[in-house]
């Protein structure tokens, strides 16, 4: 159909891969050893030295990396996973069962196809198993004979990693690699729907046309302060549910404590790229407080404390990630 190919062109046009080494923990602390990218770099594309570089030639596009970075050094430039969701949405219930591919063929049966599927990480997947409570097909029917055809593994683990959680989600991801088990159909619209969506697809096409300009260099600053995409799929996700959110917490959210050995410094603070460390201005003084909502763990504060006062824990039991917690309290 016309809009299925007016935005399957659109979302799938995004074949390179940024990066924004003020983003990149080894860049912003030259003592963190975060390897993520190029360990899952299977073509060794990646090299990070004085700065984070693509080697363009062995670059496969497999993602891999896009979806291993914890602070998104790396990124699919042009690409909109929100708009995906979207799409997904609007058609959840219009179809047997909605169906993800990527674009590496025409006639791959899709609803929606994105550059190669391993750029989607654990928060992808999470994403897409909660905004779409109907289920969702993952069409990988030809990703074995792909030259990415390694990242099958690695997602087909992410699945399985995220059902050992036991988190309760409502929507049912299946990673359909034979044919025979596709639920794919087409999306019925009656005339009028096919001019709405053809409509909102057109909107969406031109917003993202105008809102991307080339000529205007995106900030690379380290003070720049930016909460990861994932980090974000993850808060719209606690914000939707709003219920039985307490193995999201645990596997996903951290905690950071600091001890006495604390001399407010605040070195810390600058260091933290997404602005989940901040000085508190309470009755007693100036505080460390901490929010969990736009924490990745990465630990950099940890890293950088002169005193080795800061701790990072995996979880989070207090009551809303989203409110500022002092990260410690002298006694």
């Amino acid at each position: 159909m016309l809009k299925e190919k007016i935005a399957d062109r659109f979302l799938s046009s995004a074949k390179s891969i940024g990066t924004d080494r003020s983003r990149c923990l080894r860049m912003r602390y030259n003592r963190n050893s975060c390897s993520e990218c190029t360990g899952m770099c299977r073509p060794g594309a990646i090299s990070i030295d004085e700065d984070v570089h693509i080697i363009s030639e062995n670059c496969s596009e497999c993602m891999l990396c896009v979806s291993a970075c914890p602070a998104d050094c790396l990124d699919m430039q042009s690409f909109d996973f929100h708009s995906v969701l979207v799409r997904l949405r609007r058609i959840k219930n219009l179809v047997p069962v909605p169906v993800l591919g990527c674009n590496i063929k025409n006639d791959l049966q899709a609803h929606v196809k994105t550059p190669c599927l391993g750029f989607l990480s654990e928060e992808h997947i999470l994403s897409l198993s909660v905004f779409l409570d109907t289920g969702l097909h993952i069409n990988m029917t030809e990703c074995g004979r792909c030259k990415n055809s390694f990242i099958v593994d690695v997602i087909e683990e992410r699945v399985k990693n995220i059902k050992a959680k036991n988190l309760n989600l409502p929507g049912n991801i299946s990673l359909i690699n034979d044919g025979k088990n596709l639920g794919y159909g087409d999306a019925g619209y009656d005339r009028r729907g096919f001019f709405s969506a053809v409509k909102n697809l057109t909107f969406l096409q031109a917003a993202e046309f105008f809102e991307r300009d080339d000529t205007v260099p995106a900030s690379q600053s380290y003070s720049d302060k930016k909460i990861p995409a994932k980090r974000e799929f993850l808060n719209r996700i606690l914000a939707y549910k709003k219920s039985n959110n307490s193995g999201l917490l645990e596997n996903y959210y951290f905690t950071v404590h600091a001890s006495e050995d604390c001399d407010n410094c605040f070195a810390c603070v600058g260091m933290c790229p997404s602005g989940a460390l901040k000085v508190e201005v309470t009755g007693e003084g100036r505080k460390l407080s901490f929010s969990s909502a736009l924490c990745n763990g990465c630990s950099l504060c940890h890293n950088f404390c002169f005193r080795g006062a800061l701790r990072i824990d995996k979880g989070f039991s207090a009551v809303n990630p989203f409110e500022r917690i002092i990260a410690y309290q002298h006694q």
